[in-house]
């Protein structure tokens, strides 16, 4: 089974224990650029000490730790040109994966509006503008960073490491190793790991065949990160992996909720995406 995206990974050194040995290094530069983290959380209660948004930032140098380390990784390891993780052409379409983001983001809105409709007890204005306004330019200049990192790693290096030698098995081991990686999310404790799992494997997935199918990974990277900003300054819920001064706050966690709110944009992204990003004749023409 062919494909652009994953083949690409072929001309460069392909080794397996390569991938194990590059994946220890993105660790390691997830670890050794965490360290400020440490220093800006109460050990005893793990609540940050400083404002969320500063905190966010903070946090976010683990995630340029990992992409400093894949790009050791890909350099010096594999050598092959970085950019191959998004894409197997000459070069990358940033306005691609702005139109992704605004999509997206755009959905997520609306069905947020009829989630309001039919819940609005749910929903508190919590806006502080003080508060909000730094929160915006974190959240605007450095969560896509987060949420890159995580896309080049499980759908661009990882998929393209397994999935060049059985595609089906790359998709589904990063579904699920995605899954695995948001296990310690501090929501997870309240609503269950199996259904919480249900989510993030499932996000895992649809990324993953959004990636191969249309053989770049501009589109994920762009969900990813307006997906995240959106939790990030527009509605957030207790006890989220990214606490935030955001404009709404959900008084309680539904995460049956949340995924079929998660569904219905997933179908109206493809719907949309189909027409605006000419995915049908890419799926068509597909050799998987």
């Amino acid at each position: 089974m062919k494909n652009a995206f994953i083949d690409i990974a072929r001309t460069g050194k392909n080794n397996g224990w390569l991938y194990g040995a590059g994946f220890l290094i993105v660790m390691i530069g997830g670890i050794l650029f965490s360290y400020p983290t440490v220093l800006v959380t109460d050990h005893r209660t793990q609540q940050p000490t400083v404002p969320s948004y500063l905190y966010m930032a903070i946090a976010i140098l683990q995630f340029i730790g990992m992409i400093i380390g894949l790009w050791v990784a890909m350099k010096f390891l594999h050598e092959r040109p970085f950019k191959t993780l998004i894409t197997p052409f000459e070069t990358i379409n940033w306005k691609r994966i702005a139109q992704s983001a605004g999509l997206w983001f755009a959905i997520t809105a609306v069905v947020e509006l009829l989630f309001y409709g039919l819940f609005p007890e749910m929903y508190r204005f919590t806006l502080k503008i003080e508060e909000f306004l730094p929160a915006l330019i974190v959240g605007l200049l450095l969560i896509p960073v987060q949420s890159t990192a995580e896309e080049l790693l499980c759908r661009g290096y990882l998929l393209q490491g397994i999935g060049s030698r059985n595609i089906w098995a790359g998709i589904i081991i990063t579904a699920v190793l995605f899954g695995l990686a948001h296990g310690y999310n501090p929501e997870i404790q309240k609503i269950g790991f199996a259904i919480a799992m249900i989510y993030f494997i499932g996000v895992g997935l649809f990324f993953a065949l959004l990636a191969v199918f249309d053989k770049k990974l501009e589109l994920p990277i762009g969900i990813h990160a307006a997906n995240n900003v959106y939790s990030f300054l527009i509605v957030s819920y207790p006890d989220s992996v990214l606490p935030s001064p955001s404009i709404f706050m959900i008084s309680e966690l539904n995460f049956p909720m949340m995924i079929t709110g998660w569904l219905i944009t997933t179908i109206i992204y493809v719907f949309l995406a189909n027409k605006i990003f000419n995915l049908r004749p890419v799926i068509q023409d597909s050799d998987i």
